[in-house]
């Protein structure tokens, strides 16, 4: 995602990531940062640019990602992510521009020590979960609680990301289904994944990821379903129960007049040399109130010239990726 930081403002991209919370880019001095293509960000000169103290409302905004104070006080952040990426540095407030509007006093993180899995033309993340330090809620007031985004599946074609009134995801063929929020986990969107289909055969999970799950906040309607599944854009593949990964595998095998073939990469279940076109069956996610057919683009990805691979795999937590998401334009409303 483009924006820029400072006064003068200095474009950068980040990954813009609904499963977690704080914004950061690498900060000059760098200490220990991962190469990247673009020129690092360098606070002195920015105008407005101010670092947080450790007992500012900025620095309790990060809550549980802050970090020790510094000897000169100002409020440290940490953050590990789920494969292991790092970033620490200085809580730091300053102007964010998106698009043409400009945001004065933003809480970020100015990343001086970062170690990262991607790579590319990024300086670090822009964290659009639920929790008080994301994006989404500390615009609030300007954007209502509304982003879309729509992801290309095609590497010469752009993404697309939006706010406020120009997110809202109407007409013909939208559908929408609800999502829960754990309290223990504010930063992530639950949603309800009843069962997946391929072809007419249809394959359950399970529906409840923990029994505190579901815990929504005051003014949203609280549904039947409890959420078992997060909507996850920095997550790139998606994840299911085993079992339910099993039989998607097993049908896909049947439908598919192919032999799979071994998987080079050893993460991934199912694979197919491409030599000759694979015809993907339909695939169907069914939500909590509504179905959406995933795009073949996205359910299958070239992983090496050659070879296929099934883009949804087992793992220990559900997670609704970003390659199911391709090709869709994908509204969150924190306050429908």
């Amino acid at each position: 995602m483009k924006y820029s930081i400072g006064t003068p403002p200095f474009e950068t991209y980040g990954i813009a990531d609904t499963g977690s919370d704080v914004t950061w880019t690498q900060c000059e001095p760098c200490t220990d940062c991962f190469p990247q293509s673009l020129p690092v960000f360098d606070p002195k000169h920015s105008k407005s640019y101010k670092t947080a103290s450790c007992d500012s409302d900025a620095c309790a905004l990060v809550g549980s990602s802050a970090g020790e104070c510094s000897n000169r006080n100002v409020c440290q952040y940490q953050l590990t992510y789920g494969d292991n990426s790092q970033s620490v540095g200085d809580v730091a407030t300053d102007t964010l521009t998106i698009g043409d509007s400009s945001f004065k006093n933003v809480v970020f993180g100015c990343g001086h020590q970062n170690s990262v899995t991607f790579s590319g033309n990024v300086s670090g993340i822009v964290g659009l979960g639920n929790s008080n330090i994301s994006i989404v809620k500390q615009l609030d007031k300007d954007v209502g609680g509304k982003f879309a985004y729509c992801l290309s599946s095609q590497p010469d074609s752009k993404s697309h990301i939006s706010f406020g009134k120009d997110a809202i995801v109407k007409g013909t063929g939208a559908v929408s289904t609800p999502f829960d929020i754990n309290p223990e986990q504010s930063t992530f969107y639950y949603l309800s994944l009843e069962s997946i289909s391929v072809g007419d055969q249809s394959f359950p999970l399970k529906q409840s990821v923990s029994s505190n799950v579901g815990g929504r906040r005051a003014g949203i309607k609280k549904t039947s379903a409890n959420g078992n599944i997060i909507i996850d854009s920095g997550t790139t593949l998606t994840m299911v129960p085993s079992d339910t990964f099993e039989s998607l595998k097993s049908e896909l095998t049947k439908q598919i007049p192919k032999t799979p073939i071994d998987d080079p990469q050893g993460q991934f279940g199912l694979c197919y040399s491409t030599s000759d076109k694979i015809e993907v069956p339909k695939i169907v996610a069914h939500f909590s109130g509504t179905d959406l057919e995933l795009s073949p683009r996205g359910s299958f990805l070239e992983v090496e010239e050659g070879i296929s691979c099934f883009t949804i795999i087992p793992g220990s937590i559900s997670i609704f990726g970003n390659l199911s998401e391709v090709d869709y334009l994908v509204g969150y409303d924190l306050k429908a």
